[in-house]
């Protein structure tokens, strides 16, 4: 049986009908009136009891005791004189001598056994039997119905919210505050759904957080891919020319019969690929760097350093050089490899402002942040280039060869590996970058 309510109404029913068959079974063991033998047992007791107070009694207060004795037992009593009763000798179950105190005559109790008592006894037993089971019945459904309400309806209510958690809901609660087992199971049904709600929360976090990483690791490979591809473009060119210069001096063809000249060649461009590697190098070292190992670094005396190294280019070319820089402000990082990214981007402002411009760097630090931005002035970068600057390789003007062009692909992995915002945009008649960490 599936329903709860059925179950609870046979439980009650079996339940009064062992209470209602031990109640009569109680009755009939306890009432003198279930048995014949019983009765006249008891009756006997009850008169020789009648028989000893009546004794020395005055006849009116006997007489009352008597009747009462009647009333209470449904026995038949007779008082008659002493000499009637022998004359009507034989007639009676149980005689009794008595003497009243204010009579001098003899007299005789007779008490006899009724079996009327007896008969209605066990006739109003079986008229209250049918009645006691159709109270126990009407009882019993009714006590069904209240206990299973008062059970059923919060492990219904606690089901429906389990097969809402089993679709991974988690908004709903028992409302059921009670200090029983029922209040207790939703108390813990409430705590599993906090539990399971938190613990999907942390499983989705780390799902996304992982979805995140392998789509960051497919594009850092991708760029390694493509960085590669273009390394072995890079390196192919000088080597073949070097190769064909060796070979053209080796052979004593033409002008490579000048060995002199084309040694020296041969050396600047071997040089040139020595500095180009030093640079892959470089680039495979921050890409394996841990960022767990930074350490706060003085970022003014990084600049201080760099603008010196480049005191000859900005004499040469007349540069004008504004430089707001307060000391000692704190940048988290690697100081090699924080001068090797401010380094390029001061090249490239020193280098790509024309003679007689002018650079500007300006640090500005706050409590939580230190902003740093580096302007030359007069310049320009062609829309079509800004979103590609940071690519390695990429020179957005084709007749530039000058460099290897991973200065700023290598800036932008060490400011994004200390965590820092960076981007390079046009200003009015010049270049900003900025870096924000």
């Amino acid at each position: 049986m599936k329903n709860l309510t059925i179950k609870t109404f046979l439980m009650f029913s079996t339940m009064a009908c062992f209470i209602m068959g031990a109640i009569y079974l109680t009755f009939y063991i306890l009432t003198p009136y279930s048995g014949v033998k019983k009765y006249q047992s008891f009756i006997k007791e009850e008169s020789e009891e009648l028989a000893d107070e009546c004794m020395e009694q005055a006849k009116e207060e006997a007489e009352s005791l008597i009747y009462s004795f009647t009333s209470r037992t449904g026995a038949e009593v007779r008082l008659d004189n002493a000499d009637t009763y022998k004359m009507q000798d034989g007639e009676s179950d149980m005689v009794y001598p008595l003497r009243f105190s204010d009579d001098a005559d003899e007299y005789v109790l007779m008490v006899s056994v009724g079996l009327e008592r007896i008969e209605d006894y066990k006739r109003r037993m079986l008229i209250s039997l049918p009645i006691a089971f159709a109270i126990a019945l009407i009882l019993s459904f009714v006590g069904a119905k209240i206990t299973s309400y008062y059970m059923k309806r919060p492990i219904v209510r606690m089901s429906k919210i389990a097969e809402r958690m089993a679709e991974q809901n988690f908004d709903w609660y028992c409302p059921d505050e009670r200090d029983d087992e029922i209040g207790v199971l939703a108390k813990s049904l409430n705590k599993l759904s906090d539990e399971l709600s938190s613990a999907l929360a942390r499983l989705n976090d780390k799902n996304l957080y992982l979805k995140n990483e392998i789509a960051l690791e497919k594009e850092r490979e991708r760029r390694r891919m493509l960085f590669f591809s273009g390394v072995s473009h890079e390196l192919k060119t000088p080597i073949s020319v070097v190769i064909g210069q060796i070979d053209g001096m080796r052979a004593g063809i033409g002008v490579y019969k000048d060995r002199d000249k084309y040694l020296a060649k041969c050396s600047d461009t071997l040089n040139e690929l020595v500095g180009f590697i030093n640079e892959i190098l470089l680039v495979s070292h921050i890409d394996i760097a841990d960022a767990d190992n930074l350490e706060t670094v003085k970022i003014d005396g990084v600049l201080d350093e760099a603008i010196a190294f480049y005191d000859g280019l900005i004499t040469e070319k007349n540069l004008s050089l504004d430089y707001q820089v307060p000391d000692n402000v704190d940048f988290r990082g690697d100081e090699k490899l924080l001068a090797k990214a401010l380094g390029n981007i001061l090249g490239n402002a020193f280098n790509y402002t024309p003679n007689g411009g002018s650079v500007k760097v300006e640090l500005a630090h706050k409590e939580d942040s230190v902003q740093l931005k580096i302007t030359n002035f007069p310049a320009h970068i062609d829309d079509k280039d800004l979103s590609h600057v940071f690519e390695a390789f990429y020179r957005g003007d084709s007749e530039n060869t000058v460099g290897s062009g991973l200065g700023l692909y290598i800036t932008g992995m060490v400011l994004s590996m200390f965590g820092a915002e960076y981007s390079i945009s046009n200003v009015e008649d010049g270049v900003e970058f900025k870096i924000t960490q």
